[in-house]
């Protein structure tokens, strides 16, 4: 379903005018070559856009916005793509540095600064508590704190479940996300402080966490970042643990890591929240931001007590 009868299905008028060409960095943390970043390359650039596609190695799920500070191997493995690795080549790099890298290649080959950083599509939706360790919502968080030439960077992340399994190859399903993602940016260009030059394509500072549900979407919702845990489709949380590491004797090591889950019952997540929308099959749009400063809120007059 393309975003303008899903807009008129929810009651929405988007006037998607033919699109202008955007200089797009496009990264992923599922490794470049995987079915959701590819099939994202081939509708942007069927769109016009000028796309550079700068992914890790291979797979880096997980790894939210770290970034390598080290000596990284770029290979340029197709016309305008290249893959991200660390020194040596046999481990691919953070997301958040090689869509670094491919911003940077496309102010090289652009001869200006980039308009977007896509990242995606990832295999596996990003929703709720689980955005905090995305790959894939980190190299978007990143380009849009990021300061590129004096400025930062306005970037997309999107995700999506069943539809991009790596080892399904490129399918119909899989492009229908990227045709929408490529409808969305057109959408976002008819923003009137967009067409008036005093914005970028997403205001400044932000960055937008897309998922897109298995089924036939039932339209576009504009949602709150969930706060529980989801796991699987369920709301648990994660245990970890050592077996036996209390008693060690100093240099030894046992084993350790993930021991199952919680499950949480009888707790609700925040109204309008990204998972909830998206299990009742809506694509989800969540506006999340790079900066981790908090309101202090009842904490503010306490924590200023300690400079007297």
């Amino acid at each position: 379903m393309q975003l303008k009868s899903i807009a008129l299905a929810t009651g929405l008028l988007i006037g998607c005018n033919a699109a202008s060409a955007l200089n797009i960095a496009l990264t992923n943390d599922d490794g470049w070559s995987t079915p959701g970043i590819q099939a994202l390359y081939d509708a942007l650039t069927a769109a016009g856009h000028t796309v550079i596609l700068a992914g890790p190695l291979d797979g880096q799920s997980g790894s939210g916005t770290a970034f390598n500070v080290g000596a990284l191997e770029i290979t340029r493995q197709a016309e305008n793509q290249y893959s991200v690795a660390l020194e040596g080549g046999d481990q691919g790099a953070e997301p958040a540095s090689s869509g670094a890298i491919g911003l940077s290649l496309l102010r090289e080959v652009a001869g200006e600064t980039p308009d977007l950083l896509v990242s995606g599509i990832n295999d596996g939706a990003n929703l709720a508590a689980a955005t905090y360790t995305s790959g894939t919502v980190g190299a978007a968080l990143h380009a849009a704190g990021l300061v590129l030439g004096g400025e930062r960077i306005p970037a997309l992340a999107i995700s999506t479940d069943e539809r991009c399994e790596e080892d399904a190859g490129m399918t119909d399903e899989c492009m229908e996300v990227a045709d929408f993602v490529v409808d969305y940016i057109s959408y976002l260009e008819q923003r009137p402080a967009f067409q008036r030059g005093n914005s970028t394509l997403i205001p400044f500072g932000r960055a937008l966490n897309i998922n897109y549900p298995p089924g036939e979407p039932k339209g576009v919702k504009v949602a709150r970042q969930g706060q529980l845990p989801l796991l699987g489709g369920s709301l648990r949380s994660i245990e970890m643990g050592c077996d036996g590491c209390v008693g060690l004797e100093i240099g030894a090591t046992a084993p350790g890591g993930i021991r199952g889950t919680t499950p949480f019952e009888g707790v609700e997540d925040v109204k309008n929240s990204d998972q909830e929308w998206f299990a009742r099959g809506f694509i989800t749009v969540v506006v999340v931001q790079p900066d981790l400063g908090a309101q202090a809120n009842g904490l503010k007059e306490y924590l200023r007590a300690y400079e007297d």
